[in-house]
Order: C-alpha cells, then structure tokens, then sequence
C-alpha cells in the first residue's frame, strides 16, 4: 500500500511538472513585438524623435544621432525603443533637403513576429511636395512587383511617419516613406546566406535568377545597377550551395522609367537617352534557353502586376492608368517572342 501511495504521488508530481513546463514553454516572450514589421496591408505609423536640424543640415552618413523611435500599430498598440539614425545614400542624400535615413537598434533589440532587425533603411520623401510623395509611392510599388517576379526580393512597408525635431530649431516634419527590409533578415526568412563583395566571375552567378533581374529592370526602365561593382545589387547564396548559385537581389529604383523623377538619367553604360527608353544590360547569353523560360514566367503574372497596379489607391487614377500603360508598352514586346529575343541579344552586354 505504502510502495502504491508513493507511485500515485510520483505521477501526480511527475503530471504537474510536465504541465508547468508546457506553460512556461507556451509563453510569449515579452521582449519580443507582438507584429510584423512588413507583412502590413495598412499604412504603419510610426513617430520619430531626435535632433533632425543635425541630421538635416550636415547629412554626414558617418555620424549617427541618438533618438526614439515609436511604432504605432493599426490596433492601438505603440511600441517605443531607444535606437540611433544618420543620413544615408548617395545621389538622394546630397540632391535632396531631407535625405534618407539608417534606422540602426542595438543588436537584436527589435525582435517582431516576422524577424528580429539592427539596422533598416528608411527611404523618406526628398522634399514636401506632391511630385516627390508620388516617386515615394511608385518606389515602393516597384518593390512590391519584384515579389510578384522573384523570392528573392526585399519586402518593404509603407510608413506615415511623424519626424518629432529635439533640437533647437523644433522643425517638425510629417511625410509619407517606406522602410526596406534589411539582407540579414531574408537571408533569415529564405535560409539563405549574403556573399559579401563586389565582384564574381561569370560561372559563380546563377545565370537564370541574373536575367530575371535584368528583364525585370527592362521592364520598369532602369539601367541604374551593375552585378560586377554590386551597384544597387546584393549577393546571396542557399546555404551549403555551391558559389555558382550566388543569385542577385535588387534595390534602389529611383532611376527607373517607371518612377520618372525629374532628377533619374540613364547609367553612363547605358545607350537609352532617357529613362523612359527601356534598355537591356543583362549580359549576352549563346542560347535562348532562358529567354524563353523568363518571357513565359512573366506573361504569367501579366494579370498579377496589372492588378497590383491598378489596386494600389495611394496613387491618383490617372498615375495608376500612366504606370499600366508603360507596362503594357513591355508586355506587347513579350507577346512577340521572337522579335523580342533579337533586340535582347543586341541590346545585352558582354560582361555583367
């Protein structure tokens, strides 16, 4: 009986030592946001305080100015954190009187459901004006179509952010931007790994994942990226690949037909005259192997792009009608295959 008694005690404690387990096990970690920082249809809020007449006036990218930055989450939750950020970028930070921004936490500080981030670009809105608020929108657009196209593409969220001024002057600034999702966090997301460098051989780059980036940057009209330097260009690989299945990750837009800034130009290894005229700098291939294999992936999101397009109400109809036109420009094109495959082998470039 004695030896009985002893062994119904030792489930019951064994039972709640496993229940308690399981509860602890079970709970949120509080540290951690409970939302995703770019899986947000709505419009994220988000209030930003520090010294901005600093970050204004010098626009010095080495040197960083301590804030606070508040996410305020379409629920009602706000969430606030200590962090630093500096100005950013090349032509846009020494053309523009508000230049992008690094958004930069202490390492693993800014734990969300979706990632845990340190450093994130914030790309803010040049000047306050409805033209430069549009080339804002068409930015991020562009940015949702490449999801359409690749898995291999940086998510981004659309942000209205409230820029609280700590300095003296208390030059407080509201405007619409978007934020970009850092390498680090798909390389997380797609257990990939970044290749750090600005120069690989031929054979070392996925040849088919290389093209789609270039017909799609023939597709928005931009010529203002190079796979040799990694201009506007990451480099990744799927973990324990070979290096020839480096795959290549596009940003940075600006310069691209599809936005038509009043500031974008052709690159200078560029024939096109304006931005409006799509050239191809995808480098030359003997075969049309993956020619085919691409005119066929993207005709099959045609109605996909168009629809992204036309349902993105943040742009005037009008805006929506002129970006589906120049689209449909590339479009006609594909439905032309052959003709279309000649004008790539002419256009294209011998060397990435």
């Amino acid at each position: 009986m004695y030896q009985s008694s002893n062994l119904r005690h030792f489930f019951v404690f064994f039972l709640i030592h496993i229940i308690l387990v399981e509860s602890t096990n079970a709970q949120v970690d509080s540290s951690v946001i409970q939302h995703k920082l770019f899986e947000n249809e709505a419009i994220l809020k988000i209030r930003i305080e520090g010294d901005l007449n600093r970050l204004i006036k010098k626009k010095e990218k080495e040197e960083y100015v301590p804030g606070v930055c508040q996410f305020l989450w379409s629920n009602g939750d706000v969430t606030e954190q200590s962090f630093k950020f500096k100005a950013r970028g090349y032509y846009r930070n020494a053309n523009c009187y508000f230049p992008p921004i690094m958004l930069n936490y202490r390492p693993d500080s800014l734990k969300t459901l979706d990632g845990t981030y340190g450093k994130i670009k914030l790309v803010t809105h040049c000047y306050d004006s409805k033209i430069y608020i549009d080339y804002i929108l068409k930015e991020y657009l562009i940015y949702k179509l490449y999801e359409i196209i690749s898995p291999f593409s940086l998510k981004s969220q659309l942000a209205d952010i409230e820029y609280h001024d700590t300095g003296k002057k208390e030059k407080h600034e509201h405007n619409l931007g978007f934020i970009i999702e850092p390498i680090s966090a798909l390389c997380a997301r797609l257990d990939l790994t970044e290749i750090k460098g600005k120069y690989f051989s031929d054979a070392e780059i996925n040849s088919l994942e290389a093209d789609r980036v270039a017909l799609f940057m023939y597709m928005i009209g931009n010529t203002d990226w190079r796979i040799k330097s990694g201009h506007n260009i990451k480099f990744v690989k799927i973990k324990d690949h070979r290096i020839n299945k480096v795959r290549v990750v596009p940003y940075d837009f600006d310069h691209s037909g599809f936005i038509n800034t009043n500031y974008a130009k052709p690159s200078e290894w560029s024939t096109a005259e304006s931005v409006r005229e799509r050239d191809y700098i995808g480098k030359c291939r003997l075969t049309d192997e993956y020619y085919d294999i691409l005119i066929e992936d993207f005709l099959n999101v045609e109605d996909e792009i168009y629809r992204t397009i036309a349902e993105f109400d943040h742009l005037e109809q009008k805006s929506r009608n002129r970006l589906i036109d120049y689209i449909e420009d590339f479009y006609k094109e594909l439905r032309k295959p052959e003709t279309f495959k000649k004008k790539l082998h002419i256009s294209c470039m011998e060397k990435y």
